[in-house]
Parts: structure tokens; C-alpha cells; sequence
């Protein structure tokens, strides 16, 4: 039998077994696989870890969108640039990474694209704007991931730290997972040469974090806790980031067991995501009812395990919390989360340098946005 090239959420039961392997070419030819040995070894090790890269035939299921988030897409006519929010900028300096996650939700470019790199005079040009800006006080590097392209970051820091505005600049990257051999002290000393606190004026401080994406403790291995020691005892802050996903960490043993491999090795416990509806997730993202109620569960031991949850819309994060009653809307029989976010439709608009809110957002009578977010749901398909 042909594999189908499509399919939907209530027609995957009838995609024959036989017909997976073929149509999982199907999705290597439309979005890259590709691991670093070390990665693979993880892979054969961790069940948690293989579906997270392991490429899967329910990436040609008919869902999900192309770019559910514009972050590093073009703004004020800088390629690599991205303001949304009138504190913060954010730099891809490089648009590859060393692994593939199925998950990313910059799918379409970072798996289907061509490692594209900002070009010497878009760099600058970002950099003037945030320079000219002192409104903006936090920057953002992330990628891809920068760490696979050192010599983008450090030339990025010199000029940012130079910036008198800007107080916070953090860096995004799961380098420090797919390569930890490549976190020398070299890149940490230099890295954290830019960090700067001045006790007598705070404000007038450089302060440098690294933001780590790492979803279940079977990543954290010794060589990824040596390569985040590289930089904590530096005294550049890690912050650990996670991706709520079924079958890999929605469960409260498996999401405590994670904090408290973060708070055992020095990484600051940060966001847990909700899985962005990007194309081809549909088997990983449960119901954020899901994350609301593992929180809960968590909330009777300690405080740190109250990180903050959050989905992530066009025009922002929604933070949610554990209590909170989700409004739903349903649209083309699919179901949506409603809420009125905490960002001016005015001011959205002039940070992105765009004419026009995104679908499905509107504007509410005191000038607020009101979204709407695609929601998961909890039924497991095995992958």
C-alpha cells in the first residue's frame, strides 16, 4: 500500500503499520533529522530522549501551523531581529542547530530551512536599533542555537555590553546538550568575561544567563552537568527551561524528578512551555488543563517547584497558573483557549512594526488583546 502523504487526528487509526517507515522518509525529506553522536547514544539509552528526535510518521498529520510564533523573522526591515515587547530584543544570529528536536516550533526554518546566518551588516543594523532604543534593557541571543556559532556571540556581546541601556542579556541554547564537549573554558571564560556587577551602581550591571532547554533528567548527564558548571561557577546564571510533552514528562514524578536535578546541579528552574501547536506536533502536545493540574499536585512540597507556565501566542506568553479556569471557544471543531492577554493592542503593533493583529486575536474595550490558543489534548498515541 502507498503510504498517505496526509492525514487527520481522527484518520491516523487507519494509517497502516506498514506504510510508517515509508511515510518517515517522507518527513526526513521535508524536515531534516539530524543528531550528534552524543545525542544518539542518549537516544538508545533514553526513551524520553528518542522522542524528542527521533523523527516520527505523525509529522504528515494535517495539523498544525507553519510559524506559530514570528520570533527571528524580519522586524523594522532587519533580518534576525524581533521586538515584540518594549524591554526586550531579540538576536538569531544563526538559524541551524547541531540536533533537530521534532518539537521546536521553528520547525519550518530551523529543520526545513538552510542554517541560514544574519549577515554581518543585518547584525549591526540590529544592534544600532537596540542602541537607539533605551527603552530596550534585556537582549536576547538565541537561534537555532548561537552556541553552535561562537564567534556570532561574542562579536554580538562586545557591542551589546557596550550599550549602556542594556542590564540583561541572556542566551538561549540546547547546545549545552547536543555538543557539551564543546562548552570549553575557553567559550565560558569569554562568555562570562561580560558579566559585570557594579555594587555601587546596580543598575549600571551587566548581567549575563544562560537559558538551557532540558526537558527530562535523563539529559542531564555528567558531561551536560560539566558543561553547565562551566559557566555557573563562572557566576553566569543557568536557567532551565522545559517543554511539557506526553509521554516524555507530563507526570508529576517525572517533572519533580527534573526540578530537582536542576536545584541539585545549580540551574535556576524557569519556564515550563506548553508544546506550541507547530506543524507536526499533534502527538506530543497534551491539554495545558494537563500542565495546570501536574502544578497543583506540585504546589503541596516546596515553592521552587512552582515554576511559571506558560503557552506562547503571536503576540506574547500567556503565564497560567494552577486554580485558574480556562475559558474555551470552539472554532471549526477544533477547541481554543480564550483569554484576554496582558499586552496593548497599541503597543503590540508599534514594537513589531506590524499593521495588523494576528488570526484569531482581537482587540477587547479597553485596548487589550484577547487570543485565542489552539489547545492539545490528553489521549497518548504511541510514538
Amino acid at each position: 500500500m502507498t503510504a498517505p502523504t496526509k492525514f487527520t487526528p481522527e484518520t491516523v487509526s487507519a494509517v497502516p503499520e506498514s506504510s510508517h517507515a515509508e511515510m518517515v522518509d517522507q518527513v526526513k525529506s521535508r524536515f531534516r533529522y539530524a543528531t550528534t553522536r552524543y545525542i544518539k547514544n542518549l537516544m538508545e539509552q533514553s526513551d524520553a530522549v528518542r522522542k524528542q528526535f527521533e523523527p516520527s510518521f505523525y509529522e504528515l498529520m494535517d495539523f498544525g501551523k507553519e510559524q506559530p510564533f514570528e520570533e527571528g523573522k524580519d522586524n523594522s526591515g532587519i533580518y534576525g531581529l524581533e521586538r515584540i515587547y518594549e524591554d526586550r530584543a531579540v538576536i538569531t544570529p544563526y538559524f541551524g542547530c547541531a540536533s533537530y528536536c521534532r518539537y521546536c516550533f521553528k520547525k519550518t526554518r530551523t529543520l526545513g530551512g538552510d542554517n541560514k546566518v544574519m549577515a554581518e551588516e543585518n547584525i549591526d543594523a540590529a544592534l544600532e536599533y537596540i542602541r537607539s532604543d533605551s527603552r530596550i534593557t534585556t537582549a536576547l541571543i538565541t537561534g537555532g542555537d548561537p552556541l553552535a556559532k561562537p564567534a556570532l556571540v561574542y562579536k554580538i556581546l562586545e557591542q551589546l555590553s557596550a550599550i549602556p541601556h542594556i542590564t540583561k542579556i541572556r542566551i538561549g541554547s540546547r547546545h549545552i546538550l547536543f555538543q557539551p564537549d564543546r562548552i570549553t573554558t575557553e567559550l565560558a571564560e569569554r562568555i562570562s568575561s561580560y558579566n559585570r556587577v557594579d555594587p555601587e551602581k546596580p543598575l549600571a550591571s551587566k548581567n549575563i544567563s544562560i537559558g538551557v532547554s532540558i526537558n527530562h533528567a535523563d539529559e542531564l548527564q555528567p558531561e551536560v552537568i560539566r558543561a553547565v558548571q562551566q559557566f555557573t561557577k563562572r557566576g553566569v546564571t543557568v536557567r532551565g527551561q522545559m517543554v511539557l510533552m506526553k509521554g516524555i514528562n507530563d507526570d508529576v514524578a517525572t517533572l519533580k524528578n527534573l526540578l530537582n536535578h536542576f536545584l541539585a546541579t545549580g540551574i535556576v528552574p524557569y519556564y515550563l512551555f506548553h508544546c506550541m501547536d507547530v506543524v507536526g506536533t499533534y502527538h506530543m502536545r497534551t491539554s495545558v488543563q494537563r500542565g495546570l493540574d501536574i502544578l497543583a499536585q506540585l504546589a503541596e512540597f516546596s515553592g521552587t517547584y512552582s515554576v511559571p507556565y506558560v503557552y506562547v501566542t503571536p503576540v506574547g506568553k500567556h503565564r497560567v497558573s494552577p486554580g485558574m479556569k480556562l475559558d474555551y471557544e470552539e472554532i471549526d471543531g477544533k477547541r481554543y483557549i480564550r483569554r484576554t492577554s496582558p499586552y496593548k493592542a497599541e503597543r503590540f503593533l508599534a514594537f513589531s512594526g506590524k499593521k495588523s493583529l494576528p488570526e484569531l486575536h482581537e482587540v477587547d474595550e479597553n485596548g487589550y488583546i484577547v487570543s485565542r490558543y489552539l489547545d492539545g489534548n490528553d489521549t497518548y498515541l504511541p510514538y
